[in-house]
């Protein structure tokens, strides 16, 4: 290996755990040990702690704080990857048991995010949880802050004061979900006013985007030599050797090495790496093109994402517990070459509601108002996010306001200028003004910034669609006609895949016999092979799952017009039993 090519990998390697919350070394602090301090050395009273879901917890609140002057939330961003890690660990990378690698650890004292300094010197306290797990942690985030509030609510009753007059949540990135679901839980009370930040706000379809990438990604790269993905998909890679694996694999595709040294804005420079590495270019194209991702760093970002998380999602007792949710057996990629290299899979209906049950937003805020900013070219959380916020909340209580940074992408790249605006429009708003609109917004920004060039809101910028890019519900039909006959009890299908295989195959079930609740495989006839991709019955292997796309039942009365998705497991020998349907 290349001393510049172990370089690379280390610097990628050092911007993950950066990107992922690292601690940073702080100066000596002038504060005492019971205070907190702010970038402007001002102390304040503070107060760490930890809940009984094990989550972390930072109360600040000021001398003299009284009920009146109201308590502030910050619901941090997605921690993983060596988050809280300590330099006395580093042998822990190579041990193979060693969860903390995909995991990280909750932050002991969680910070009070981007505003935190300002907001105390307007009077509120503040309080922020670690959750109790890294990662999504959206399973049992309202959880852990149902229980913050509570501690916040006795050390205030030790102080003789009571509950807060007004409440405030605000959210960045992850943390947008996180403040959607307590939002909507019982565990916190109503807040009178939200401010969201980037927030992935139309909750767990946001990772359909990052499986949609991975399987674009290998349709491109695998038969590129040196450029597989660690496999199979569902499972965690080796630790450290799978995220070197990684990197080989976008250096020896897209030629991540060397794009990620050029200026992006520049064209010249992008030409002459593209005159330099033509067919890394072609296929980085194609894989940006087909996926609508921002740019190569968003593309390397992102699919680290879909890799290393996306197992720990699936596989995390505390999160999916080995459930599967991901299905793109019938989606159209809208690229030739990639539907028909594309690895396909099909989860079942069950699998998929663990996940959008983790989180998905309904809407049922009372009477909150939300202020919820997003730039316009946010490559990790989509601008997308904030079109299901706009489908759900009424128009009186929720103000949407985009900041242009067309000229450099950015996931949360707010000034600081734009987000007190934004927060200040927010507070004036439940005290009583007017509901604020993009111009206020934006006015308000220029009143307070030193340069114009530090408020960028733009009223013209709107969000037109939402997320998944690759919609599920508008898969295309099916080919081959499944049929259940109700009146002999057999499930006849055509044009049956072994996923994997070209092969396609017609077939019978015979109906249970009494006392059973297996089919039994009747009559198997090859028909040959398709060797264009197409949408049709399936089984999986690995999983023993056989999918029957579209089932019309025959001979019941009255009839039945629906079709249904019927899911069927072998029994290893000659047997299926049911699993699940649901009605398409």
């Amino acid at each position: 290996m290349r001393s510049s090519q172990l370089l690379y990998k280390l610097l990628l390697l050092f911007t993950y755990a950066t990107l992922f919350g690292t601690p940073t070394l702080l100066a000596q602090s002038t504060c005492t040990s019971d205070q907190y301090e702010t970038e402007n050395e001002d102390c304040y009273p503070v107060w760490y702690g930890e809940t009984e879901s094990g989550a972390y917890y930072t109360i600040v609140i000021p001398d003299d704080w009284t009920a009146a002057d109201g308590l502030v939330f910050w619901n941090h961003g997605f921690q993983s990857f060596l988050t809280g890690f300590e330099t006395n660990d580093l042998l822990d990378i190579l041990n193979p048991l060693w969860e903390g690698f995909y995991t990280g650890a909750v932050q002991d004292k969680p910070g009070l995010g981007p505003y935190g300094d300002y907001i105390l010197t307007q009077g509120y306290a503040m309080a922020a949880s670690s959750y109790s797990q890294t990662g999504w942690a959206v399973f049992d985030s309202h959880i852990s802050n149902g229980e913050l509030y509570n501690a916040f609510l006795s050390i205030v009753n030790s102080l003789g004061q009571g509950a807060p007059e007004q409440f405030y949540i605000i959210g960045g990135s992850l943390g947008g979900i996180v403040t959607m679901r307590d939002l909507e839980s019982d565990q916190v009370p109503d807040p009178d006013g939200a401010l969201l930040l980037c927030g992935a706000v139309a909750g767990s379809v946001n990772w359909i985007d990052a499986y949609d990438l991975r399987t674009i990604y290998e349709a491109v790269c695998d038969a590129v030599p040196g450029a597989k993905l660690p496999k199979p998909w569902y499972e965690r890679p080796e630790l450290l050797f799978g995220e070197l694996d990684y990197l080989d694999s976008l250096n020896e595709c897209v030629g991540m090495g060397t794009r990620l040294l050029i200026d992006e804005n520049d064209p010249i420079e992008v030409l002459a790496w593209e005159f330099e590495y033509p067919d890394e270019a072609e296929r980085l194209e194609e894989i940006l093109e087909t996926s609508d991702t921002e740019n190569p760093y968003f593309l390397a970002l992102n699919l680290w994402y879909a890799i290393f998380q996306i197992p720990r999602l699936i596989n995390d007792n505390g999160q999916l517990a080995g459930a599967i949710p991901f299905s793109n057996i019938g989606i159209d990629y809208n690229d030739g070459s990639v539907n028909q290299a594309a690895l396909r899979n099909f989860a079942l209906p069950s699998s998929f509601q663990s996940l959008l049950a983790n989180y998905t937003p309904n809407g049922n805020i009372g009477n909150t108002k939300i202020v919820s900013i997003h730039t316009s070219h946010d490559g990790l959380v989509r601008v997308q996010n904030q079109y299901t916020l706009q489908t759900l909340i009424p128009a009186n209580q929720l103000t949407v306001a985009i900041v242009d940074d067309s000229e450099s992408p950015s996931h949360c790249g707010f000034t600081i200028d734009e987000g007190l605006a934004a927060w200040n429009e927010l507070t004036d708003w439940v005290s009583g003004e007017t509901q604020p609109s993009v111009i206020d917004l934006e006015l308000a920004c220029l009143a307070t910034a030193s340069d114009e060039d530090n408020c960028n809101y733009d009223p013209d910028l709107v969000v037109v669609s939402g997320l998944p890019t690759f919609k599920r519900e508008n898969s295309i039909g099916v080919t081959g006609v499944n049929t259940y006959d109700a009146a002999t009890g057999q499930l006849e299908f055509q044009s049956l895949q072994l996923l994997g295989a070209d092969e396609t195959y017609d077939g019978v079930l015979n109906p249970p016999a009494s006392n059973s609740s297996l089919f039994t495989l009747g009559e198997i006839v090859q028909t040959g092979s398709t060797p264009v991709w197409q949408h049709s019955s399936a089984f999986d292997a690995d999983s023993s799952l056989l999918y029957l796309p579209r089932v019309n039942i025959l001979n019941v009365a009255p009839p039945d017009t629906n079709a249904y998705d019927v899911y069927l497991r072998f029994d290893g020998v000659d047997s299926f039993e049911f699993v699940e349907f649901e009605q398409k």
